[in-house]
């Protein structure tokens, strides 16, 4: 579950308690966990940070859990989302089930159970191996790093952040805003900021591996059988 380290977690629970002795043993596994109370809070802590993982409530002071999920279900289908809570009414498990849940989890969870969901999120994570790009172009996501050709071609942090989003959503454009959030981590770049870096890329590679869509976004030119 080493993989785990590169996440950060979006932790829904209006228990204070609960959440925190949960997040004690989250944090030994994760890069930085968001403790949210509300939805509000919630959606607004997964609209200025990168997040890979949401274990959510259900029932929370202002609103349903499973709301929060449909939102973050309208713009993100590679999120990983588990449910953690004390219901298991069959209403709230007919509604989790268009939301592509890794879990459903009854509270209060046992240690075991919680580390065998780890795992399972830790499965769900795309292979640290190889990817090609194109013919000529494969990434490394072990030393984040290109080879074209078999040549490496060494990346910036923000490059290798940047081709890794764009490897996870495949063929599927990331907008300016995704990228300001993801990589620069919600610190406000400008749209020319972001164009200066992919012209570097493109320039660095010397082949153009990611399409540009007007007023969309981008995404990688081929995609990705995984």
């Amino acid at each position: 579950m080493d993989r785990l380290k590169e996440l950060q977690l979006l932790f829904l629970e209006d228990n204070e308690e609960f959440a925190t002795n949960t997040a004690k043993l989250l944090n030994l596994y994760f890069k930085k966990i968001f403790i949210c109370k509300s939805v509000k809070e919630a959606l607004l802590t997964y609209k200025e940070n990168r997040i890979d993982v949401i274990l959510s409530d259900i029932k929370v002071d202002d609103k349903n859990g499973l709301e929060f999920i449909q939102e973050v279900r309208k713009s993100d289908d590679e999120c990983i989302i588990a449910v953690l809570s004390a219901y298991k009414d069959e209403k709230y498990l007919l509604k989790a089930i268009p939301l592509n849940l890794i879990s459903y989890e009854l509270k209060p969870i046992r240690y075991d159970d919680l580390i065998a969901l780890l795992k399972k999120i830790s499965s769900k994570l795309p292979p640290l191996e190889n990817v090609p790009l194109c013919k000529e172009l494969i990434y490394s996501f072990s030393k984040k790093e290109l080879l074209l050709n078999g040549k490496p071609i060494r990346l910036t942090k923000k490059e290798a952040l940047f081709i890794e989003l764009l490897i996870k959503e495949n063929a599927k454009p990331i907008s300016s805003e995704r990228v300001q959030r993801d990589i620069w981590e919600s610190r406000v770049m400008s749209d020319a900021a972001i164009k200066n870096m992919i012209f570097r890329l493109r320039k660095k590679v010397g082949i153009d591996f990611i399409s540009t869509i007007q007023g969309v976004g981008y995404r990688l030119s081929e995609p990705i059988s995984f």
